[in-house]
């Protein structure tokens, strides 16, 4: 919860000294913006070691294989990127540019995918 509450103080005056400093340099406005994504997201790499503690306890506690959970990590870590830096595209005006960077998102979330998806084909056709 503390994590969430520093993010969102930090965001909000990140927003707010953004906007004022657009008005006069908007690329220093852009840069502003951009810095306080990345400290927001830095404060939240201090998680990841728990999710990755924790997939590992649900891997051993259901006998799953790493191939099955890896794809799902990959996949979510790919849209969190996709996502950040398609809206940084928008906010620096690059709409063109941020739907580019979501299509590239979105086949690149498919094509960790595959391997999950194959494995549970091939699941299936062993139950036909």
């Amino acid at each position: 919860m503390d994590l969430v509450i520093r993010a969102v103080i930090l965001g909000v005056i990140g927003a707010v000294l953004s906007l004022v400093i657009k008005k006069n340099a908007p690329e220093i406005g852009l840069v502003l913006a951009l810095a306080v994504a990345l400290l927001v997201v830095s404060l939240g790499i201090e998680l990841i070691a728990a999710i990755l503690d924790f997939t590992e306890t649900l891997q051993a506690a259901a006998s799953l294989s790493p191939a099955l959970i890896a794809p799902v990590l990959k996949t979510v870590g790919i849209g969190i990127l996709t996502r950040l830096a398609s809206d940084i595209c928008k906010d620096a005006g690059q709409s063109a540019i941020a739907s580019t960077v979501e299509l590239a998102g979105t086949v690149a979330a498919l094509y960790i995918a595959l391997p999950l998806m194959q494995t549970v084909f091939q699941m299936i056709g062993g139950l036909l």
